[in-house]
């Protein structure tokens, strides 16, 4: 599962990967988030990274 948070925080948006866990970035591309700095939790069966990303 990724979770999308804004700087505040609050998520902004959820979205669930395939069975193999595979994900690109190009599968946020419209998905109506305006531009901004956002931080992006992956939770994965051996364990959850945070990454901050920047959409303009």
């Amino acid at each position: 599962m990724i979770e999308v948070y804004n700087l505040e925080g609050m998520p902004v948006s959820k979205y669930r990967t395939q069975e193999d866990g595979s994900f690109t970035l190009s599968d946020l591309k419209g998905k109506g988030l305006p531009c901004g700095i956002y931080f992006v939790r992956i939770k994965r069966p051996h364990g959850t990274e945070t990454a901050k990303l920047l959409i303009c």
